[in-house]
């Protein structure tokens, strides 16, 4: 696969109308700033509400993402001068959004969307549509992937280890209202006692199976996850029956799927990959957990935790970690760019998620674990580009038109 690219013209579009929102512009920044500089970059952003942001825009919103407080691009105000000035040259597109986004001419887009409605094989769909290449996974890969009920299932028939899990979904307990007022009563019945099975059965019998499911197979304490959801957002440790329940329904409520995993104690560590067909592995990181679990706030928050890269491991134990990321790779079909996190102790494993575009910014351990390997960033960054550029060839060489048939 060619990666001594030429100077090549790139669509850079963050934002999206998914929870993780914030984290897709910390992202977009951090690339921004990374790219080879003779690339020539246009910068989008799609507002919560779905719309394009039109460039004149965009300027007054770059000094509000400057100073939030979640948005770590850059480390020192050097790394911030140059990001503005690469985004004052990146935002001088002509004509709407929707017009030069699609009709740009680019060579690449590159979507910097994490978790639904960007990641999930959305976007993906739309520059297929409109013969546009695109970094990153495809789109079966990043509509599997995006849920977690579904890559465990092709993990497992794979022949490659995930945790055990109980799932329920929306449909087995009604409808969105009736699900929310099962959420009131829930809430209700754990400010008064105790709650006993009876109660929840009385509430819910579909409910009462996967929590006595769950307590013969996993006891507590255990994790609730929205299927769909990246970040650990909407993940909750429930320690008992109340908060199992409780937790239960309000997944139900940010998404159609949820699922329960036992506690697993062992270390957790996350192995990146770029490339196509023989991905390019990275160092491994440990990850810096904190007592409880690594929430949106440990990854995201002023406290974020540093991880260690590398992990402190064995080169076996880190081999091990490595191969079973890229058996990974293989069998979700990703291609571009991934982050496998597993967790491993003393030679058992299990892989706990893929993300399909893992998060950049100034303290991202995917970029981090790639450069302390000896790949800079601007060169890391076009062999995910041309991963996407081979992909689209590849995909156009085939005889799939009409016409081609005549």
């Amino acid at each position: 696969m060619k990666t001594n690219l030429p100077s090549l013209k790139l669509a850079l579009i963050c934002g999206g109308i998914g929870a993780e929102h914030i984290g897709s512009i910390e992202s977009a920044l951090w690339l921004l700033s990374h790219f080879r500089s003779d690339h020539r970059i246009g910068f989008f952003y799609q507002h919560p509400d779905g719309r394009l942001a039109e460039s004149a825009e965009l300027p007054a919103l770059f000094e509000s993402w400057a100073v939030h407080p979640y948005i770590k691009a850059w480390v020192d105000p050097i790394g911030a001068e140059n990001c503005r000035a690469a985004f004052r040259r990146a935002v001088t597109w002509p004509g709407s959004a929707w017009t030069s986004l699609t009709g740009g001419d680019w060579d690449l887009v590159w979507p910097a969307f994490h978790g639904r409605g960007g990641e999930d094989g959305s976007f993906q769909g739309l520059c297929e549509c409109l013969d546009l290449p695109y970094a990153g996974c495809g789109i079966a890969a990043s509509v599997i992937c995006v849920d977690k009920i579904k890559t465990k299932a092709i993990l497992r028939v794979s022949g490659l280890p995930v945790l055990p899990e109980v799932t329920l979904e929306d449909w087995q307990l009604g409808s969105p209202d009736t699900i929310a007022q099962l959420a009131e009563q829930i809430a209700a019945l754990a400010d008064k006692d105790e709650t006993d099975l009876d109660s929840i059965v009385r509430i819910s019998p579909s409910l009462s199976d996967r929590i006595l499911e769950s307590e013969v197979r996993f006891g507590y304490p255990v994790f609730v996850k929205p299927a769909s959801l990246g970040s650990s957002l909407g993940v909750v440790k429930a320690a008992n029956r109340k908060a199992l329940a409780n937790a239960l329904a309000q997944s139900l409520i940010l998404d159609r799927r949820a699922m329960v995993e036992p506690q697993c104690n062992w270390p957790e560590y996350g192995i990146g990959l770029c490339g196509l067909d023989e991905p390019q592995v990275s160092l491994v990181v440990g990850y810096a957990l904190n007592p409880d679990f690594f929430d949106y706030e440990a990854k995201f928050g002023a406290q974020a935790q540093d991880d260690a890269i590398p992990a402190n491991l064995n080169p076996a134990q880190t081999r091990q970690l490595q191969e079973l990321a890229v058996a990974a790779w293989h069998a979700l079909g990703l291609e571009g760019c991934a982050r496998v996190d597993c967790f491993w102790d003393n030679g058992q494993m299990a892989i706990n998620e893929i993300n399909t575009m893992p998060g950049f910014g100034a303290h991202s351990v995917y970029a981090q674990a790639f450069a302390k390997a000896g790949l800079p960033a601007a060169e890391f960054l076009d062999r995910i580009v041309a991963a996407g550029l081979e992909r689209h060839r590849r995909r156009n060489s085939l005889i799939i038109s009409f016409k081609d048939r005549l």
